[in-house]
């Protein structure tokens, strides 16, 4: 039996979640890997009286945990990307393995880290998906296949809001304030409602899948704060659920990586994913379609991925820690967002008068934009006004833009134009 010793930094939901775990599942784990966890550093600004240590000891001094010769490895939890990263840094200079479950810090710097200490192991399931082993699916159990895409509902906050609106009608911030009275959303919700979250995560899937570097830069982000409860009425009406995905998508002309509000047909797997739920799914040219689902946060859900990659160290020590390196000239472009091509839902504040839908569609017409469907409701008095609902066909998003633009000017038009994203997953 081979004793493997971990100190933790930080005290928060996920390490206690890892102190429970090991607590709960210690027999059943040696069992398993020939491998006994144990807790014996933890290091954070406040010891909390009400969580039990089992044993190890406590410190407010992060560098108490990589200096101490009796950790074997150190989980980063603490959050946040500044002392987070000299946190991780200075623990991987001192030669010490580190597992992080945070998106943050890979997504930024995870390709210095990496290229800088490649002999010392750096692991960060936890930072994508919580317990999905997404990275895992996608660096060995997909390693063989060529990428097509990997889309996902990939932050739980942005999906619990979601799917509060669709199932109970509540407004948007009606739906916050639920998120955040449950634990779900944090008092500032920003990093989750505007997209930042899982652009921080689908940074990471997009280097994994497509050999790239880690490269937050490379998202195009929009959040779910503009949603209104009329667009999800509308969109169910068409057969589809609104959902907040990100996109990794390999095409002929360049990569797609974005983060935004999309329609999904409620044939789809991803349509029927609700709550704090995640899910991505992947396409590859070997497997097909594969999908991978399931909590997305949480102290026990986050706990299991973080002890999964700990025990992998545990069991193949620095096996794979290899450094990221690319040949620029070998990469293939990344899409300005302009230059995506998708279907797009489009809900169009209108007076009640004759000829207006006609004109809509000659503005799109101009721009070789065709319609596939449409709702157009009666009003229920001569004052009321009416929105003009059509879903298009695939265009350009420079297209759909410019001719929306001329819409918008149209003097029957009496309010901003709500337009979200189509995709089918085909």
């Amino acid at each position: 039996m081979k004793e493997f010793r971990l100190g933790i930094a930080g005290l928060g939901t996920v390490a206690q979640g890892v102190l429970r775990v090991i607590a709960h599942n210690r027999k059943i784990i040696a069992a398993r890997t020939g491998v006994d966890l144990s807790v014996v550093r933890v290091a954070s600004r406040n010891l909390k009286s009400s969580v039990d240590l089992g044993g190890a000891q406590f410190s407010t001094e992060l560098a108490d945990l990589y200096s101490d010769p009796a950790v074997d490895v150190v989980v980063e939890l603490i959050g946040g990307d500044t002392t987070a990263r000299q946190f991780i840094e200075a623990s991987l200079a001192a030669a010490k393995p580190v597992v992080t479950a945070n998106k943050a810090v890979i997504a930024v710097c995870g390709n210095e880290l990496l290229s800088e200490y490649s002999s010392v192991p750096l692991r960060f399931e936890a930072a994508v998906a919580g317990a999905i082993p997404i990275i895992g699916a996608i660096r060995h159990g997909l390693v063989a296949n060529s990428f097509e895409h990997v889309v996902g509902i990939i932050n739980g906050t942005s999906n619990y809001i979601l799917t509060a609106m669709q199932q109970s009608g509540v407004a948007f911030a009606d739906a916050l304030k639920t998120a955040q009275e449950l634990g779900y959303a944090e008092a500032d919700p920003t990093f989750d409602v505007e997209g930042i979250d899982a652009a921080h995560k689908l940074a990471i899937l997009l280097g994994l899948a497509f050999d790239r570097p880690f490269n937050f830069d490379d998202i195009y982000i929009e959040g779910i704060s503009a949603i209104t409860g009329e667009d999800i009425r509308y969109a169910d009406e068409l057969g589809y659920r609104i959902k907040h995905l990100g996109i990794a998508r390999q095409t002929g002309a360049g990569l797609e990586a974005r983060v935004h509000l999309t329609l999904v047909p409620k044939a789809q797997l991803l349509a029927s994913v609700d709550g704090v739920q995640n899910a991505v799914l992947v396409k590859s040219d070997a497997a097909g379609n594969t999908m991978y689902s399931g909590p997305g946060a949480g102290g026990d859900a986050t706990a299991s991925a973080v002890l999964a990659d700990v025990l992998a160290i545990a069991q193949q020590g620095s096996a794979e820690s290899t450094p990221r390196n690319f040949d620029p000239q070998q990469q293939t472009p990344i899409l300005p967002i302009e230059q995506v091509r998708s279907a797009h839902y489009v809900r169009i504040p209108t007076r009640d008068e004759p000829g207006v839908f006609a004109q809509v569609a000659n503005a799109l017409s101009r721009y070789e934009i065709s319609i596939e469907a449409a709702i157009q409701k009666q009003p229920r008095t001569s004052k009321d006004l009416v929105a003009i609902v059509m879903l298009t066909q695939v265009t350009t998003e420079k297209d759909i833009v410019a001719a929306l633009a001329q819409v918008s000017e149209l003097p029957q038009v009496t309010g901003n134009i709500a337009r979200i994203r189509v995709e089918t997953l085909e």
